[in-house]
This record gives structure tokens, C-alpha cells and sequence, in this order.
């Protein structure tokens, strides 16, 4: 539990993305997560293709990587690089790209937390390990989410179970990559209508 709640935390860094948005504005802060996402891929590459950097790496970082992360992408560029796509399709709508962002911090979170220290039913599918616990408090903390960046009625749901949707089932690449474009897309395409 210690580890996943070390792993959480550093997802609030996430937030970080948007705090660059709104001080930046979209354009800037493009320029300054594309720097950064390029950076980290280098990091990426090398540490998957010298073992000797990777050993160090897994020994530093250990408690916020997962171990199947050791041969493969972790999910620190993937969280980079869905927070750079929120900002670069749905920029133009702060409160979309604050509420997308929320999901990606507190979603995933809330999810994992609620999973491991009071998950009792398992709903996994396709081999994930997922409990309806997490999944509801993922639904939750995404909905509280929009709720707080001013989205009501469907879309604010259409987007929870969005976000919740992408947590639950196994997606291509990885969820933190999804987690905020896909409710991202659902406030930016029926917020405006839905409210």
C-alpha cells in the first residue's frame, strides 16, 4: 500500500501540467511539455536499452514505478503525453482541460486507493485486477472533478464514466495516456450543449 500511495502522490505532479497551462497559456506551455516529453522518451530509450542505467533508475525511482515497468515504457511519459494532447486539442476551453486534468490526478487515485484498502468485489476484466470500490470512487472523484470546473447534468457524467471506463478496461498503450483525453473530449464536444 505504501508503494501504491508513493505512486499516487507523484501523479498529483500531473497537475503541474495544468498549473503551466493556465500560467502559460496554451502555446508556452506546449513548447515547455513537448521539451520535457522528448527529454523523458531519451531517458526512456536509454534506460530500456542499457541495463546498467535502468537497474539504477528502477533502484531510485522504485517505490513509484511498477515492477512489470521495469521492461517497459513507464507511465511517467504516458501521463505526460496525454496531459500535452489535453492541452494541445481542448486548450481553448480552460475549464475543459482543468477537469480533464482533475480526472487524470484524482481518477487514477482514487481508484487505486480505495481498490487496495477497501476493494472486496472484483470486477476485473481481461485479466485486470480492479474492484468495484476503486472504479466507484474513480467515478466519483471524476465527477467531483467536473462538478468543481462548473460541468453539470450528462456531460458531467458521460465524462466520469468516461474516465472510469478507461481505468476499468485494458486500453492500447496505456490508461494514464487516455485518462484525460477521452473525458476531455466528452466536456469539450457536449459541455458547451449540456450544461
Amino acid at each position: 500500500m505504501r508503494r501504491e500511495l508513493l505512486r499516487k502522490l507523484f501523479h498529483f505532479l500531473s497537475l503541474l501540467y495544468l498549473g503551466a497551462y493556465l500560467l502559460l497559456g496554451r502555446d508556452k506551455a506546449l513548447i515547455a511539455l513537448g521539451a520535457w516529453i522528448v527529454l523523458e522518451a531519451a531517458i526512456e530509450a536509454l534506460r530500456l536499452n542499457q541495463p546498467a542505467v535502468n537497474g539504477f533508475l528502477m533502484r531510485v525511482f522504485g517505490g513509484i514505478h511498477r515492477e512489470s515497468e521495469a521492461s517497459k515504457v513507464s507511465g511517467v511519459l504516458w501521463t505526460s503525453l496525454g496531459a500535452w494532447l489535453t492541452i494541445a486539442f481542448f486548450g481553448a476551453r480552460p475549464a475543459v482541460v482543468s477537469a480533464a486534468l482533475f480526472c487524470l490526478a484524482f481518477g487514477d487515485t482514487a481508484a487505486a486507493l480505495v481498490g487496495r484498502s477497501l476493494g472486496r468485489v472484483q470486477i476485473g476484466l481481461f485479466g485486470r485486477k480492479k474492484t468495484l470500490e476503486g472504479s466507484l470512487a474513480c467515478l466519483a472523484a471524476c465527477a467531483l472533478a467536473g462538478w468543481v470546473c462548473g460541468f453539470r447534468g450528462p456531460a458531467l457524467w458521460l465524462a466520469a464514466f468516461a474516465a472510469t471506463a478507461v481505468e476499468l478496461l485494458p486500453v492500447p498503450l496505456d490508461d494514464n495516456l487516455w485518462l484525460p483525453v477521452l473525458p476531455g473530449a466528452v466536456y469539450f464536444w457536449l459541455g458547451g450543449v449540456l450544461l
